[in-house]
């Protein structure tokens, strides 16, 4: 057991924290399971585990070996299932990458709203650099972490920002191969450099918000309000410049010496002499006694 401040590996600035460091020295390798802290519902604990190959003390050296074989898919698989018994882990295809180089992981959902990875990586110098006894060195990296309220996402930032800070002083066993030139544009006219804008990927200490469950709000009562009767707009008449005529029904004939009021009284009748034309016949002049009219 040792102190948390002389681990080999780190996990980024702002946590997971580093509870207590377990050391193994073996023949071969020197291996750390850097305990970190866990709050979340899923059994099982966080950690963060290196495994640097490369020579060791002289009182190591009667001890066994550490297998050199490389992190292969039957393997892995085991140790996910011993890592998160019950939970369902998926493999991802993506290929990602961050400062040591490659790295894949597995996630899934753990107990109660826990997100779970379990990441791995493999660091080695290409083969064609480890020539002439020259990078040497091996370093395997696994991480198990679940954590209560995140993504997948926010734990993928701890295998992209953690550190390794142990290494063996003789350059052979560099596991790192040759170091990367810098960028050829560097101090050179016609290559400018902009300030980082907007906020970089995957950096230590930031979460993404996660949005709460939108639970269906009940549908306010709507009250079926009496349906109003539609009003029925009469057409105006047109002005007109004769006087309206209104004619009774006949089958309800007015009484006697009744009248609208809107009806003006008949024109006084003017009295006729009545002539009487006689019969042709007393024209003639018949004596025959009848008498003509």
């Amino acid at each position: 057991m040792l102190a948390p401040e002389e681990a080999l590996i780190f996990p980024p600035p702002g946590g997971p924290e580093v509870l207590t460091v377990i050391n193994r020295n073996y023949a071969n390798a020197v291996q750390q399971d850097v305990i970190l802290r866990s709050d979340a519902a899923t059994p099982g604990q966080n950690y963060l585990k290196v495994q640097l190959f490369g020579p060791q003390k002289a009182e190591d050296t009667g001890r066994g070996g550490l297998s050199e074989s490389s992190l292969r898919v039957s393997s892995i698989s085991r140790e996910i299932r011993s890592a998160f018994p019950g939970v369902a882990m998926a493999t991802s295809a993506e290929y990602l990458q961050n400062n040591y180089g490659t790295f894949s992981y597995a996630s899934g959902r753990g107990y109660g709203n826990d997100a779970c990875i379990y990441g791995w990586q493999q660091i080695r110098s290409p083969e064609s650099a480890r020539q002439s006894f020259k990078n040497l060195g091996r370093i395997n990296v696994t991480l198990r972490l679940c954590q209560s309220g995140v993504t997948t996402r926010d734990l993928l930032a701890v295998m992209y920002n953690y550190t390794i800070t142990g290494n063996y002083l003789s350059t052979n066993w560099n596991p790192y191969g040759t170091a990367q030139d810098p960028d050829k544009g560097l101090g050179r006219a016609g290559n400018p450099i902009y300030p980082v804008s907007g906020a970089v990927l995957m950096q230590p200490g930031t979460q993404t918000p996660i949005s709460a469950p939108v639970r269906s709000q009940p549908r306010p009562a709507v009250t079926a309000s009496p349906t109003a009767a539609p009003v029925v707009v009469q057409p105006q008449p047109t002005a007109s410049s004769r006087p309206a005529v209104l004619i009774p029904s006949p089958a309800a004939p007015r009484a006697a010496g009744s009248r609208p009021a809107d009806v003006p009284p008949p024109a006084r009748r003017i009295e006729t002499k009545q002539v009487a034309i006689p019969s042709p016949a007393c024209v003639a002049g018949q004596a025959n006694g009848q008498t003509c009219n």
